[in-house]
């Protein structure tokens, strides 16, 4: 039957329909194909604090000695302003940024983790890593901020984590249906630079100020934001009694989880991990820059942030440094009712005192370390001014 014959016994409307729908359907493959072979290298505009951040970073990225990176945690738990100064009383000149990003598991940190190293910051000499594990519930998928990360490859990776997670068969359903959402949006080009021709101070989230965040190194206090109030009331009202519990099992050795491994040597989030680290110390192949990874575990409750994988990692040897603040007993100060702004996050005092542990743990390491990037700059500079004296001798 030939085409005459068909319009003959198919009415034209039906097959201008077809013929759209065939059109759609290429146009909808060739978006994703292009999307999925020639990602972008630049962060678009719309992704709110994580591109303020990042865009500032790029341009003043030969200035800092030191990243952090990790989630809400870090994001409003580590001060960088309180760990420079804190450095520099402990004789070490430190300038570092916090790159913390909201909700952000292993697999998204890594994401951006490569993002920051392909920039080949000079002078970068350590990366600060907060791995948060047991997260996958993508509460707005459609969003650019989890649009974004969702390649192939990471969202496949996230698909690994929900199936070898300790949810329930709900959640990872609900998990899975997320991501793939994201993905869909990320692969088709859809919502990737939607809402393009907005400002960034439109689509910073809960208030956050791009002048602040940029003037505190990236640091945003949980104290700042619109909700503190509300959430802070919340916290007192209907969440104080469980965190004291889980306080207390904590401080007796008996937790609900976080004290047995849930993840085998050979599962997906350790295989991260590795990764994470050993692609940060292989950034000195490609930018002559020698680069250490230093995991951190923040000061949050085992019942209520599975930190295992990190613990295995380290205790096996995949990662070379740990610094572990899971220990009420030993940092109490910084598990007391007004440090916290709620069960897992630090209020601006909390955060101070957080930082300031957390830098003198780091100048133990450094003074303990001769092999570290930072001692390993001043041997050489001291060589250089010892071989300019002898030349000009």
């Amino acid at each position: 039957m030939n085409i005459d014959i068909l319009k003959k016994v198919v009415p034209r409307p039906v097959i201008m329909f077809f013929y759209s729908i065939i059109f759609l359907l290429a146009l909808i493959s060739s978006s994703g194909l292009i999307n999925t072979v020639l990602l972008s290298s630049d962060t678009p505009p719309n992704l709110g604090d994580i591109s303020t951040k990042f865009q500032y970073f790029a341009k003043h990225k030969d200035d800092y000695d030191v990243i952090f990176l990790g989630p809400s945690t870090t994001y409003q738990g580590v001060i960088p302003k309180v760990f420079d100064e804190t450095m520099t009383s402990n004789g070490k000149s430190i300038r570092s940024f916090n790159f913390g990003i909201m909700a952000a598991n292993a697999v998204e940190m890594d994401f951006y983790l490569q993002k920051i190293l392909a920039l080949k910051p000079a002078n970068l000499k350590w990366i600060f890593l907060d791995c948060l594990v047991d997260f996958f519930m993508e509460e707005a998928p459609t969003a650019a901020k989890n649009v974004y990360w969702h390649t192939p490859v990471k969202t496949i990776e996230n698909f690994q984590l929900i199936s070898e997670s300790t949810s329930t068969l709900k959640e990872k359903i609900s998990g899975f249906y997320a991501n793939s959402v994201s993905f869909l949006y990320r692969s088709l080009g859809i919502g990737y630079f939607s809402n393009f021709w907005q400002q960034q101070s439109e689509v910073l989230i809960k208030g956050i100020s791009a002048e602040k965040l940029i003037e505190e190194a990236g640091y945003y206090a949980m104290d700042w934001l619109e909700n503190s109030a509300k959430r802070r009331e919340n916290f007192i009202s209907n969440s104080l009694k469980s965190y004291e519990q889980q306080l207390k099992e904590s401080k007796s050795g008996v937790f609900v989880r976080g004290n047995i491994s849930t993840y085998p040597l050979n599962s997906s989030i350790i295989k991260i991990i590795q990764n994470i680290a050993y692609r940060i110390e292989s950034q000195e192949k490609i930018s002559q820059v020698k680069v250490k990874p230093i995991f951190f575990i923040p000061p949050v409750l085992n019942t209520d942030f599975n930190n295992s994988a990190i613990t295995t990692a380290y205790n096996v040897g995949y990662i070379p440094t740990l610094f572990a603040f899971n220990k009420p007993n030993t940092f109490t100060t910084l598990y007391e009712v007004d440090r916290r702004a709620d069960a897992r996050h630090l209020n601006q005092q909390g955060a101070e005192e957080f930082t300031r542990a957390l830098a003198v743990e780091f100048s133990k390491y450094l003074n303990s370390s001769p092999n570290d990037p930072y001692n390993q700059s001043l041997i050489s500079r001291s060589q250089l001014i010892t071989k300019k004296s002898h030349n000009q001798t």
